[in-house]
């Protein structure tokens, strides 16, 4: 076998973007990013090369062709536990016309029991959640490493009230997340969660769980992965992170890469930075990047 070596434009297009979004105040997917600019990109280059028609990785996800549509759609795997259709939002119908999901109707007991026959390694080895690039899933700690004069040049800032009132200190904005709880270490009599962050002015915004409600929100980059873009409202299911299970909405199309999402359900913890991804059952519809409300 060979092996790819795409160091430097992994830090470029994956890593260095994960820095700036969190030093914008914004909570970013590398997955996402790398999924579509490194792995299928270079993937197909040297499949190119080679030529080979098709590219085959171990995401829990599936392909499928319609016919009536004549479009390549992309669907979640069967085993709701593992699908990974949420990363893949970015990829395009060229991309998944040549893309091959071996895994994509399995459950991850039975591909253990298959790797554990076949004498594989990996049939034994634990799973991680992390992001690859940070040992752990601290990323403060990565970005103490990797960018030591940004984050020491942001110093302690403060935790404000909706009302504008100081409630205590924090060691700097990028540190936290849109929802976040733990790790806030302040008193005020209730639960206290991340309302807002001002990168600006190094302050925090905290408040209730009330206050996190949402029932809108702008959404940038969208790609259109199983559909033409529509040009009318269209209900569906909108999963702003990973192990969300969704809320319906009504999808407004801006233009052909933004769209404005009206949330029927209760939405909380909208967060600037995530892949918001629209679904219609199995079928992702398509995905692009929360903004706000």
């Amino acid at each position: 076998h060979e092996t790819l070596e795409r160091c430097t434009l992994f830090e470029e297009r994956v890593v260095n973007p994960f820095v700036r979004e969190y030093f914008s105040g914004r909570t970013p997917n590398p997955c996402v990013e790398c999924n579509r600019f490194v792995k299928w990109d270079e993937l197909l280059k040297k499949a190119d090369e080679e030529r080979i028609p098709y590219v085959a990785t171990g995401h829990y996800a599936r392909v499928r062709y319609n016919e009536s549509t004549r479009r390549y759609e992309l669907l979640k795997g069967k085993d709701p536990k593992k699908d990974q259709s949420y990363y893949l939002w970015q990829l395009t119908q060229e991309q998944l016309a040549r893309t091959r999901f071996p895994l994509g109707d399995l459950t991850k007991d039975r591909i253990k029991i298959i790797a554990s026959e076949l004498g594989l390694e990996s049939a034994n080895t634990g799973e991680s959640q992390d992001i690859c690039f940070i040992p752990g899933d601290d990323y403060r700690e990565f970005l103490r490493e990797y960018v030591p004069d940004q984050y020491q040049s942001v110093g302690t800032g403060y935790f404000l009230t909706q009302d504008g009132n100081i409630v205590g200190e924090h060691p700097g904005f990028f540190h936290f997340t849109i929802g976040q709880r733990r790790g806030l270490h302040l008193a005020l009599g209730y639960p206290v969660y991340v309302l807002e962050i001002h990168p600006e002015s190094n302050e925090v915004v905290v408040g209730s769980k009330e206050a996190l409600i949402r029932s809108q929100t702008a959404v940038s980059r969208v790609n259109w992965v199983s559909i033409p873009a529509p040009e009318k409202p269209i209900e569906a299911l909108v999963k702003i992170r990973y192990r969300h299970k969704g809320l319906r909405a009504l999808l407004n199309p801006l233009s052909h890469d933004k769209i404005f999402i009206k949330f029927i359900d209760i939405s909380e913890a909208v967060t600037p930075g995530q892949s918001a991804v629209f679904y219609h059952g199995d079928r992702v519809l398509g995905g692009g990047i929360i903004e706000g409300a």
